[in-house]
């Protein structure tokens, strides 16, 4: 590994201070040789190999926390880098819309023995229809509330239900009650905008003035 720098402590000055030019400089020369190649000084003076060894330890130390923090630097931009490229996936999967042709819902009805999931397209039993609606004691309870006729609607229920699906069927929206929340949806509906009316026709009295 090529390094541009290294310690060299000013401690050492007197040491170098005290060797003569020509050891002093072939010290340096080999403190950098090592430090830019990593391989033991090539010499046959005793004094350099011997001033060396003493150097050596101060400067692997410095070398190994030299590597050690540039492999941290490297990890830590590594870390920075992937975690940049994972909020850039996580914002493009939220701006992401994802749509599907299909709905997959737990209210289900029954139709001849058949469990239906909303959204389908079959025609609703008609009698299946009514028994489920009048087997529902909190939909009755809350029908009865909302016809503004109190508990005398649930002897009216059953023959109001063959009128409200009579009217589905003469408009031909059989198709449009898959499950027995849209039959509870429409039947509310068509009470409010057809059959209370209807009721409140038949119960009116006409009284003859006599002459």
């Amino acid at each position: 590994m090529s390094r541009k720098s290294f310690v060299l402590y000013t401690e050492w000055e007197d040491t170098f201070d005290g060797q003569p030019n020509d050891i002093a400089g072939e010290l340096i020369k080999a403190i950098f040789d090592y430090v830019r190649t990593e391989e033991m000084p090539q010499t046959d003076n005793t004094v350099v190999n011997a001033m060396f060894s003493i150097f050596k330890p101060a400067i692997d130390r410095n070398i190994g926390k030299y590597d050690a923090a540039i492999k941290q630097r490297k990890e830590a931009a590594l870390k920075s880098a992937e975690s940049r490229k994972h909020q850039a996936n996580d914002r493009k999967r939220t701006s992401t819309v994802s749509v599907s042709d299909s709905v997959s819902v737990s209210d289900t009805l029954s139709l001849n023995g058949e469990s239906v999931r909303e959204g389908t397209n079959k025609v609703f039993d008609l009698q299946s229809i009514k028994e489920q609606l009048l087997s529902d004691e909190i939909w009755k309870e809350s029908v009865c509330m909302q016809s503004t006729l109190g508990v005398s609607f649930i002897s009216m229920l059953p023959d109001q239900l063959d009128k409200f699906i009579a009217y589905i069927v003469s408009i031909g929206e059989e198709q449009s009650i898959s499950n027995i929340s849209d039959a509870k949806r429409r039947f509310t509906y068509w009470w409010q905008n057809h059959g209370r009316k209807e009721v409140q026709d038949e119960n009116k009295q006409v009284y003859t003035v006599p002459n």
